[in-house]
Order: structure tokens, then C-alpha cells, then sequence
């Protein structure tokens, strides 16, 4: 059995896709410090506008 707190999932993204994200992040103006951390959040706010999350 699993005894991590947390699993995880992989995803794949467009290669289009991530090169935007990876210019959020070296912008450093956002916080965000690598694509899954910019994944989870964007996955996350998403969920919440859709009413998935509160």
C-alpha cells in the first residue's frame, strides 16, 4: 500500500504549452517556481471557478 501523504498523477502538455508556462516562471513575477507548481495552481483555480472546490 501507498503510505505517501499525497499521490500524484502525470500529465502531458504540449510542448507550446509548457514553453509559456516556463516563461511565467522566469519572469519571476508570479511566485511560481516550476511547471508543477504552476500546474497545480492553475488546475486548482480552475476547479474552483467551476464550482469543484471551494
Amino acid at each position: 500500500m501507498d503510505d505517501r501523504k499525497h499521490s500524484y498523477h502525470t500529465v502531458n502538455l504540449p510542448k507550446s504549452l509548457a514553453e509559456k508556462i516556463k516563461e511565467v516562471i522566469a519572469s519571476d513575477k508570479h511566485g511560481y517556481i516550476n511547471v508543477p507548481d504552476f500546474v497545480k495552481e492553475a488546475t486548482r483555480r480552475y476547479l474552483r471557478e467551476l464550482g469543484y472546490l471551494q
